[in-house]
């Protein structure tokens, strides 16, 4: 029994002695373990501090750097830019695609204004130059053939739309030009510089479509002045004739109006102004549309003289008109008119010159008639206006005097009376080379022409 009693006791004494030693074991370890953690945030603490004193050494260097090297330019890797040659591919049969985005769809107003002067005729033509390279002519018959008919078709639809005729009046003539400035000929390749003579056309010869598209213009330079005509017959007799705007010296009522009501608003009569401002309005319209100035000229010069044979009808035929006043208010308005061309710059176009059989017969409404000598000043003067124009005019004012009528009698040219209102000008469509470099030429999104490869 006592020997089992102390084998448990040594048996306490072992296990007290394990468990003794495990905690100390485990104490060990534990202490280890803080130690390492202790020891690896210092590690970290220290790699954090060089890399940023290596950071900070680093950019310290490069400003350094960078100061003592400032003259030094950066150096940049251009892009090189493509070259374009003037020229548009389309394919075989896209023809009627493009007269129909380019010419039946096209409007005279609005888009078409802020576009490049002249743009559907420059795009026309590019089509042109890849039909010559490909040297395919009937790719190049039918695009011309289908852009004439196209044209044709739009001023027979809308012939009376003064800016549908302005535009394609301007775009058939800058076409013309294009034709002959890209010719090859050697009489227009002086006008070009040498990047526009490489653009010359190499397999066609097109002087047979030069004269199909100048007869184009012709025609519808002629349908214009048809339009303009239409809209001024009703502005000028009212605003050079019958309206009154010298105050005080001609009376307040406009001659036109002395029989009608006092009722009648004056400020809905038509005055000079207003003639004025239709020909500012179909000026600026040409203008917009990069009409040659030569064009301008010579429409501007039959607006004129429309004015002027359609006054001096009415002068002739109506003897309420026929007074000194009157003559002096015709004057004055002759005065407006001129005013008109020399703000714009067209002094030299001939329109002036169109309006002197209107200014002589004011002049005869004023000047005295009674001796050898008024007679002999109104043969000098009168020189625009015919011998029945000189004494209808007279005849109407006051008896013609015998004196007068004696010395008129040796003048030898037409008795026509009436000037005739209708008769249009031949025009001349001079030669007017373009600036224009066809390689920078791009293509609005607005026209629907993504068919059209520019190469």
């Amino acid at each position: 029994r006592r020997v089992r009693e102390l084998e448990r006791d040594k048996q306490f004494l072992q296990q007290q002695l394990d468990e003794k030693e495990t905690n100390e074991e485990e104490a060990k370890a534990c202490s280890q373990h803080f130690y390492r953690q202790v020891l690896h945030c210092s590690i970290l603490s220290v790699n954090s501090i060089f890399t940023d004193y290596s950071c900070s050494f680093q950019a310290q260097q490069r400003k350094t750097y960078l100061e003592t090297n400032s003259s030094a330019k950066a150096v940049s890797i251009p892009r090189k830019e493509r070259e374009y040659q003037g020229m548009l591919e389309y394919k075989e049969g896209e023809e009627s695609r493009l007269v129909k985005s380019l010419v039946l769809d096209q409007k005279a107003r609005g888009v078409a204004v802020s576009f490049l002067p002249g743009l559907p005729a420059y795009i026309i033509f590019m089509c042109l130059r890849y039909a010559d390279r490909v040297n395919d002519d009937q790719r190049a018959s039918t695009l011309l053939n289908s852009v004439l008919c196209s044209i044709k078709g739009v001023i027979k639809k809308r012939g009376k739309d003064f800016a549908v005729l302005s535009f394609w009046l301007s775009n058939t003539s800058r076409l013309i030009h294009c034709l002959k400035q890209y010719s090859g000929d050697e009489t227009f390749k002086t006008y070009n510089t040498a990047k526009q003579n490489e653009h010359c056309l190499t397999n066609f010869e097109l002087t047979e479509y030069q004269n199909v598209f100048a007869d184009l213009a012709i025609h519808i330079y002629r349908q214009l002045i048809k339009s303009m005509e239409d809209t001024l017959q009703p502005l000028i007799v009212s605003s050079m004739l019958e309206h009154e705007t010298i105050q005080g010296v001609l009376g307040s009522k406009p001659t036109g109006l002395r029989k009608k009501s006092s009722g009648s608003p004056e400020e809905d009569a038509v005055t000079v102004e207003v003639l004025l401002q239709q020909l500012g309005l179909w000026h600026t319209t040409m203008m917009q549309h990069g009409m040659d100035s030569g064009l301008i000229k010579q429409v501007v010069r039959q607006q004129f003289y429309i004015i002027c044979a359609v006054t001096l009808n009415h002068l002739l035929l109506r003897k309420d008109m026929c007074s000194w006043s009157k003559g002096l208010q015709i004057r004055y308005n002759v005065w407006q008119l001129e005013e008109w061309l020399a703000e714009r710059e067209m002094a030299d176009c001939g329109a002036k010159e169109m309006l002197e059989p209107l200014v002589q017969a004011a002049q005869l409404l004023q000047v005295k008639k009674k001796t050898e000598a008024d007679a002999q000043a109104i043969c000098n003067m009168c020189t625009g206006l015919t011998t029945a124009q000189i004494v209808k005019v007279l005849t109407l004012y006051t008896p013609c005097s015998f004196m007068v009528l004696k010395l008129l009698t040796y003048r030898e040219e037409s008795s026509t009376l009436m000037m005739d209102a209708k008769k249009i000008f031949s025009v001349t469509l001079s030669f007017s080379p373009s600036s224009v470099a066809l390689e920078t030429i791009q293509i609005p999104a607005s026209l629907n022409l993504d068919f059209l490869n520019r190469i």
